[in-house]
């Protein structure tokens, strides 16, 4: 008897579950948690990002039309974006570009499409302005770099080369490979 009590039960609960779950409600609901995950998740608009050194100092900011949320994960897209830092030697620097991807944790923005970093003016003669496609920038350690072609003006001269590692603190610059220079007088 008690067996019996028990599988009629067990058909009741079945038929319970298998209501719930195919209910048109249920169906409705689903089909809107598809559509939520197509959406962006976050975005902004003209958004301004400082970072501050441990005297309280700003070090690096980052300015972007419009910042998005990827997929609903930790990566973040910046388009026309500007970053700016200053070193503690009181050296600046800029670099603009169409998009940047800041890596999960902040520690790299790689920067891609019309990328121009150039530094503050220190001279009659102004300062260098690199040129390249991409550029990845590590914020902790303040250094720039890129594997592609990489076009450098400063004054009347041009110098190109392929890759390029840039220490912004230590104002110190590597071309990888390729280099080629055009000093007129």
């Amino acid at each position: 008897m008690l067996f019996r009590v028990f599988t009629v039960l067990a058909v009741v609960a079945l038929i319970i579950s298998t209501w719930i779950l195919t209910s048109p409600a249920r169906r409705l609901q689903t089909h809107a948690d598809a559509k939520q995950a197509e959406l962006p998740g976050y975005y902004l608009k003209n958004a301004v990002l400082t970072d501050y050194d441990l005297a309280g100092n700003p070090s690096i900011r980052i300015e972007a039309e419009r910042i998005d949320q990827i997929a609903h994960g930790n990566e973040v897209a910046l388009h026309n974006v500007r970053v700016a830092y200053q070193a503690p030697n009181g050296q600046a620097w800029v670099m603009v570009g169409d998009v940047a991807h800041v890596q999960p944790g902040g520690k790299v923005v790689d920067v891609t499409g019309n990328v121009r970093l150039q530094g503050e003016a220190t001279g009659r003669d102004g300062a260098a302005v690199i040129h390249t496609e991409t550029l990845s920038y590590n914020v902790a350690d303040a250094v720039a770099s890129t594997k592609s072609d990489v076009r450098i003006d400063f004054a009347q001269h041009t110098l190109t080369a392929r890759g390029l590692v840039a220490n912004l603190k230590e104002r110190t610059l590597r071309l990888e490979s390729k280099v080629n220079g055009r000093f007129h007088p």
